[in-house]
C-alpha cells in the first residue's frame, strides 16, 4: 500500500483499468452519542452490477458506478442507513478541485493557510420515504502532509490512501425522517481519508483491518493487512501538532465467526515507545457478509498516564463480494437505479439488512 498524507491530491484520480475504484470517507462521534459515516464512491467496489459488467467487458470502467453511503447511529444503534448507486449521469467527481457529487449529496474541500475545511451537505431520500438531510462542516487549523517517512511506502502499489485530516472538529446540523425522527446539532470529532484502487479490491489484498480513535491531543490510527498471507501491520499517534509516533507492533485477539461465516478479530493490541494500547471493539453496528464496521474503546497508557479513547473501526474480506450466494443480501442493501428490491421500500425491513 502506498500512504500518503496530501490535501492536494485529493483530487479524482484517473482510472482507466476496469475494476479499479475509489472512495472519500467522513466520520464523526458527537458528544452526545451521535456517530456518522458517508463514504462517496467512483467506481463503487461492492456493487454486484459493477462485478457483472467487469465479467461482460461492456461498460466496465468505475466511472459508470458512482455510489453514495450514509450511516448515522446513536449509542452504537442505526438511526438510518443509505446505500445508493446511482447513474452516472447523478454523479461528477473533480480532478481540478476537491468536489464531488452523488444525487444531491456534495462534499467540497477548502484550503486557507493551514486551515482546511470540507463541507458535506446531505440531501437523501430513501425508497420507503425516510431522509437525511443537513450539513456538516469538517475543519482543522494544523493542516495536512505529513512528513514521517512510514507514510510514503510502495509507490508502484496498487492501493493508495491519502490520511488527509486524521483529527478534525466537526459540526453542523442533521435532521431525519425516519421511524426515529431525529434533529441533531452535531459538535464533535471527525477524520477524513481517500483511497484509491488501480485494480478489482480482491486483487490487491485478502483482508483489511483499519481505524482511528481520537485522545484528547492526538489519534491512534492503524491498518492490518492480509497480503497474499503475509500481514502487514501498520499504526501511528498522530499528535495534533502533527508529529507521528511509529507503533512498534499491532497484535489481532479474540476472533469471532458471524452468522454469515466471517471471521474478524475483536481486540487489538498496539506497542510502541512508552506506549501500550488495548482496542476492544465493543459494539459491532454494521455486519455483512463481506464487511464489518465496530464501534469501541481504546484504554492506553503513553509515559505512564492511563488514557480512554472511543472510535470507529472497521474489516472486510473483499473476494467474499464475488461470491454469488451473498448476492441476495447485497441487492437488499444497495439501492441500484431503476427499480428498488421489496425490502428497501418497508423502513422496517430495510432495518433488518443492518
Amino acid at each position: 500500500m502506498q500512504i500518503i498524507s496530501d490535501y492536494n491530491k485529493d483530487t479524482r484520480t484517473h482510472k482507466p483499468v476496469p475494476g479499479s475504484y475509489e472512495w472519500w470517507y467522513f466520520d464523526a462521534i458527537d458528544h452526545n452519542g451521535y456517530s456518522i459515516v458517508v463514504i462517496f464512491y467512483e467506481g463503487n467496489p461492492f456493487s454486484k452490477k459493477y462485478i457483472q459488467a467487469l465479467s461482460n467487458g461492456v461498460n466496465h470502467s468505475a466511472e459508470f458506478f458512482p455510489a453514495i453511503s450514509i450511516s448515522v447511529y446513536k449509542d452504537g444503534m442505526p438511526l438510518f442507513y443509505s446505500f445508493v448507486e446511482t447513474d452516472s449521469t447523478f454523479a461528477e467527481f473533480s480532478s481540478e478541485k476537491i468536489f464531488g457529487r452523488v444525487g444531491e449529496n456534495i462534499f467540497t474541500g477548502k484550503k486557507t493557510g493551514d486551515m482546511i475545511s470540507y463541507t458535506l451537505e446531505l440531501n437523501q431520500t430513501l425508497t420507503n420515504g425516510e431522509r437525511i438531510s443537513g450539513e456538516l462542516l469538517f475543519t482543522t487549523s494544523s493542516g495536512s502532509g505529513f512528513s514521517d517517512p512510514s507514510f510514503n511506502q510502495d509507490s508502484e502499489s496498487t492501493h493508495t490512501w491519502n490520511l488527509i485530516l486524521p483529527k478534525c472538529k466537526v459540526s453542523g446540523d442533521l435532521k431525519i425522517d425516519s421511524l426515529q425522527p431525529e434533529s441533531i446539532s452535531f459538535n464533535g470529532v471527525g477524520y477524513h481519508d481517500h483511497n484509491f484502487g488501480s485494480e478489482p479490491m480482491k486483487e490487491s489484498f485478502d483482508e483489511w483491518y483499519w481505524g482511528r480513535y481520537h485522545f484528547d491531543t492526538f489519534t491512534l490510527i492503524y491498518y492490518v493487512m492480509n497480503v497474499k498471507g503475509e500481514w502487514d501491520n501498520r499504526a501511528w499517534l498522530i499528535d495534533q501538532d502533527g508529529s507521528v509516533l511509529v507503533l512498534d507492533s499491532v497484535e489481532l485477539e479474540e476472533h469471532g465467526l458471524t452468522l454469515f461465516g466471517l471471521q474478524s478479530a475483536r481486540r487489538l493490541i498496539f506497542k510502541g515507545d512508552w506506549f501500550e494500547a488495548v482496542l476492544q471493539k465493543d459494539q459491532l453496528i454494521d455486519s455483512g457478509p463481506f464487511y464489518q464496521r465496530f464501534q469501541g474503546n481504546v484504554l492506553a497508557t503513553l509515559n505512564g498516564n492511563l488514557m480512554k479513547a472511543e472510535g470507529i473501526s472497521e474489516y472486510i474480506k473483499p473476494d467474499r463480494i464475488y461470491s454469488k450466494l451473498f448476492w441476495p443480501l447485497v441487492d437488499m442493501r444497495i439501492k441500484y437505479p431503476g427499480n428498488a428490491h421489496w425490502v428497501q421500500k418497508s423502513s422496517k425491513l430495510y432495518r433488518w439488512t443492518w
